[in-house]
């Protein structure tokens, strides 16, 4: 096996082998809120060739090369299992140790002799077929592992005890003694909100976090060999960006995670409105977004979709010719909890309603109609039905509507 050279005090990076089996789609039987991987550009579609493994995982200085998503290396084991077999015989081949991110537990008896440690993604449907699959695991080391919520500091602090109950749960679950030797938990990596990881210590090697740093610094061999800040996007960064432009105006989901992130853990693409083409051509300058038009360009307002080069957020943008329109646009909602906007760094409730109103609703999940005169002519042509969508949406997401 390959070890670290003892005076070299670079921290070396490790090195990921990034699946996706599947030569067309997302092979994946999980969607995850924090997956950005569905939809990148750097997914592959099929098994990397052996001399393009070879050549990347040469370049690795610690024992072991990990094998995860992109989409889980395990999926549907039946028909792909010979591929990711052959990856890992490769990798002992080349005289490192193995290591597989799954959530197909079900199968990780299959790789036993080429596999030496395995990390559990858990989830409920996870933890419940645990019991039934641990026994068949003895002598793979094997690690479970969480992603946090995208939760301030603060927040993550106040889950310590879980964390701490679910490593016990673990450690005692089938009986089967000491099985999991760790609990890590993943920084989130769509989170905006930075992380003090002092204040998340444990103080003990049970559980262990994992920094965004430590992944955006290692190695990856998707479509591409390199980094995690080539691949991923730095959404503490766009964050930043976003609420601090006095030309942009955000609203939607994002501005509710914003205002109540314990509850509105998660928001799917952002909304933005623009107030010059100069706010988008700064995004595609700074985070290297590509813009679609998918209005007319003689339309009022105009509508752009904004996707990004590294696995990230996609940007729905509105391009209006003022702030008083923008205001009019998001006050306008059909939903007391919709009608409020944030930009440079300012909340913009709407007072018909009342921030105590739109506050009340967002952190209780009720939303009331209300009833208004809209200026027509700065709403969508097809308004009625995407109306009809964010309802159906927001029940989706455990609102409840009164009307």
């Amino acid at each position: 096996m390959k070890y670290v050279k003892e005076h070299d005090m670079t921290p070396p990076a490790n090195f990921t082998l990034v699946t996706n089996w599947m030569e067309r789609g997302f092979g994946c039987a999980k969607a995850c809120a924090y997956c950005t991987w569905r939809t990148s550009k750097y997914l592959p579609h099929g098994a990397q060739s052996k001399e393009a493994i070879i050549a990347f995982i040469s370049k690795c200085r610690k024992n072991f090369i990990t094998v995860s998503g992109g989409a889980d290396p395990l999926f549907r084991f039946e028909i792909y299992g010979e591929k990711l077999l052959s990856m890992l015989a490769t990798i002992r081949e080349e005289g490192f140790m193995t290591r597989v991110i799954t959530r197909e537990i079900a199968q990780v008896a299959h790789a036993k002799g080429l596999l030496d440690c395995v990390s559990i993604s858990l989830d409920p449907d996870v933890m419940a077929e645990l019991p039934k699959h641990i026994a068949s695991w003895k002598g793979i080391e094997v690690e479970c592992s969480l992603v946090l919520p995208p939760l301030p500091t603060a927040e993550i602090v106040r889950l310590k005890p879980q964390y701490l109950a679910l490593l016990r749960q673990l450690t005692n679950m089938g009986g089967a003694g000491n099985w999991c030797k760790r609990l890590v938990l993943r920084e989130n990596l769509c989170s905006i909100f930075p992380l003090d990881m002092e204040q998340l210590s444990f103080g003990h090697a049970g559980i262990v976090f994992v920094p965004r740093g430590l992944c955006l610094a290692g190695r990856y061999l998707s479509t591409i060999d390199s980094d995690g800040y080539t691949l991923m996007q730095d959404n503490i960064a766009l964050g930043k960006f976003l609420t601090s432009q006095p030309d942009l105006v955000l609203f939607g989901g994002f501005v509710k995670h914003l205002l109540q992130p314990a509850i509105h853990h998660y928001y799917a693409d952002i909304d933005v409105i623009a107030l010059d083409h100069g706010a988008m051509q700064r995004l595609e300058n700074l985070f290297d977004y590509q813009f679609h038009e998918v209005s007319a360009s003689t339309s009022y307002p105009r509508y752009f979709i904004g996707k990004p080069s590294k696995a990230g957020k996609t940007l729905q943008v509105i391009l209006l010719r003022s702030m008083p329109d923008a205001l009019a646009f998001v006050h306008q909602a059909q939903f007391n909890g919709d009608r409020v906007a944030l930009s440079n760094n300012r909340y913009y409730f709407d007072e018909a309603v009342g921030e105590q109103g739109i506050r009340q609703a967002i952190s209780t999940k009720v939303m009331k109609r209300v009833p208004t005169e809209k200026r027509f002519w700065l709403f969508h042509a097809d308004r009625e039905r995407i109306q009809n969508k964010h309802h159906f949406k927001l029940l989706k997401k455990g609102f409840r509507i009164v009307e």
